[in-house]
């Protein structure tokens, strides 16, 4: 229900370059003002606050936002510093509302009327913003992510690219001192120099071995450049576009030796901003989290207090159960799969990772095979158990316990 002080509200639709806002009176419903454009600047939001004096006190406005990614912020800290209240809203929630609406059309002012009459009616609840560790853990994490998605391609790409130009190579690197792959810096380096096999045969037997030994750091020397150089020699490199596939390689060993560098700049952040934070230290005390996993899991989980429930938590990470009965049908199970997709990501690595290495969760995955489950379904059924048991630990601040997990319940007395 509404609060009986509010005597206005104000629907925005957030976008890039203007929101669209519209006021109602509060409970008639009565349009203050039907919906206009403003810019997403000082100027526009200035503009907006006028508006809003001319229409009562900070306390008697309540004020929805579509949280359309993050471009709600800097409209939301311009209001909330001149102390109007803000309330977050889901585009889920909003569709909901234009549903029952009747509403086939979408257009930012029928979607700044519909936040309006949302609030009006008092569908909306509460927001719960997160401390300024979540979003800025939250944007480390999702960059890393993308970078590790481009090395991916990148490595594959690379992969692909010197099999034509050298590919005796790829067999011959796994023979070389110490952990030796295409991803290594050493061997990027090495191909930003000699992209194919036809340049390591024109290279000096002498130059090759100071290059080796150099990028090495003395575990490659000439016996290494003469094997390697002897390889070229007789390689069966393909004969077409070498200087363009060279150029494309170098250029890829180029890319990732600078995604390294980039990757490890965030991981650095990650590690400074969870060394502050005690729910953030909590995690990687559970079998089969490391630090980067707990970052995404505190990131993408956010404030552990909104939740009323269990239930909540694992409906909001997508790990729920959905039946699908109609009639005299009965279909299978399935995943809601809704929320952060990396939330989900984390939680199944790291269930996969505890069923091999702690001796509790691995008990604990060997009971579900043995009644029938698969093993996709029992990692599924392990990440939802390990969900409860993070919610519990960083509600109650207490220390993870691998005694009380597998803990059976007294047998009553007869």
């Amino acid at each position: 229900m509404l609060a009986p002080e509010i005597r206005g509200v104000v629907g925005s639709a957030v976008a890039k370059q203007a929101q669209v806002v519209c006021a109602l009176e509060a409970p008639s419903g009565v349009v203050r003002h039907k919906p206009c454009r403003i810019a997403a600047s000082a100027q526009g939001y200035a503009q907006l606050r006028e508006w809003l004096e001319t229409w009562g006190t900070p306390d008697t406005i309540l004020l929805g936002l579509e949280a359309t990614g993050p471009r709600w912020e800097p409209l939301d800290d311009a209001l909330t510093h001149a102390g109007y209240t803000l309330l977050l809203l889901t585009p889920r929630q909003t569709a909901s509302w234009a549903a029952s609406r009747g509403r086939r059309a979408k257009t930012d002012g029928l979607d700044a009327h519909t936040l309006a009459r949302g609030l009006a009616a008092g569908l909306a609840r509460a927001s719960c913003l997160p401390s300024e560790t979540v979003p800025a853990l939250r944007a480390l994490t999702r960059a890393r992510r993308d970078l590790i998605e481009s090395r991916t391609a990148a490595r594959q790409r690379l992969h692909d690219e010197w099999v034509l130009l050298f590919p005796e190579c790829v067999r011959f690197l796994p023979t070389l001192p110490g952990r030796t792959d295409l991803g290594e810096p050493a061997v990027l380096q090495l191909l930003s120099t000699y992209s194919s096999a036809r340049t390591l045969v024109g290279a000096p037997l002498d130059e090759l071995t100071s290059v080796l030994e150099r990028l090495s750091d003395g575990r490659w020397g000439p016996d290494q450049a003469h094997a390697l150089q002897e390889l070229a020699r007789h390689s069966t490199a393909s004969a077409r576009a070498v200087a363009a596939r060279s150029v494309v390689a170098r250029t890829l060993a180029q890319q990732l030796l600078e995604l390294a560098a980039h990757i490890t700049e965030l991981e650095a952040a990650i590690a400074e901003l969870l060394k502050d934070d005690a729910k953030g230290q909590q995690l990687p005390g559970i079998p089969g989290i490391g630090p980067q996993g707990a970052a995404t899991i505190r990131a993408e989980l956010g404030d552990i207090r909104r939740f009323g429930r269990i239930d909540e938590v694992v409906a909001y990470a997508g790990l729920d159960p959905r039946p699908r009965p109609s009639g005299a049908f009965v279909g299978q199970k399935q995943l809601a799969k809704r929320g952060p997709g990396a939330l989900r990501h984390a939680l199944s690595l790291a269930a996969f990772v505890a069923a091999r290495c702690a001796p509790e969760w691995r008990s604990r995955y060997q009971r579900l095979l043995d009644r029938g489950r698969a093993k996709k379904e029992a990692y599924t059924i392990l990440a939802r158990a390990r969900l409860r048991v993070m919610y519990h630990l960083l509600r109650t601040g207490e220390p993870y316990d691998p005694t009380l997990l597998n803990r059976q319940a007294p047998v009553p007395a007869c």
